[in-house]
């Protein structure tokens, strides 16, 4: 077997995830193959095998990217703008990205398979966790209330968009979920005067 260098292993690793995220979006879980993603990266099915022993490890390896690109999407929006101006940004941003590919499958996952329930779950803490911790900071900054409660403000603006993204994929009006999102946000995070 011929020896890779860990920096060409960590760079095949990272094209695997990047596509399979791809696949996952455009098929969905159940639809998404491992022999899928090797085609579509021209590479045997044993290789992705070589750096994942499953599709859940996949699975898993995937949702912490997309973590990541939302936790990247989240200090772009907000960078330099304050937190209203920065939630706005982070809606259209994510609006425009997660419509064209995203689906509602992780939610039928949970009630067909309990395995996978607790690795969206898990992932889902770790998303709650990070989204409370940026809210934190803006707290602490004077943008959001003192007295709110940072880790309920996270679940119910997850909440809140996984909605507005439900009602945009059934043709709801962008613009009156524009409105909605942005009331709520200043509703809930600034005082009331």
């Amino acid at each position: 077997m011929a020896r890779l260098y860990p920096e060409y292993r960590e760079e095949v690793r990272k094209k695997i995830i990047a596509t399979a995220h791809t696949i996952f979006h455009e098929k969905g879980y159940m639809n998404t193959t491992m022999s899928g993603i090797a085609t579509a990266l021209g590479v045997t099915k044993p290789t992705i095998y070589h750096y994942f022993d499953t599709k859940e490890d996949l699975f898993i390896a995937v949702a912490e990217y997309e973590r990541k690109l939302l936790q990247a999407f989240i200090l772009e929006s907000f960078s330099e703008r304050d937190f209203l101006s920065g939630a706005a940004v982070f809606f259209d941003t994510v609006m425009e990205g997660y419509l064209k590919n995203i689906g509602p499958e992780s939610v039928a996952i949970t009630t067909r398979d309990e395995h996978l329930k607790a690795i969206i779950i898990d992932d889902r803490q770790k998303f709650l966790d990070m989204i409370a911790g940026f809210l934190a900071e803006r707290q602490a900054s004077g943008e959001i209330t003192k007295d709110a409660d940072v880790r309920v403000l996270a679940c119910t603006f997850n909440a809140l968009f996984q909605g507005l993204l439900i009602y945009a994929m059934q043709g709801m009006d962008i613009e009156d979920l524009r409105t909605v999102w942005n009331s709520t946000v200043r509703g809930l995070t600034q005082p009331n005067m």
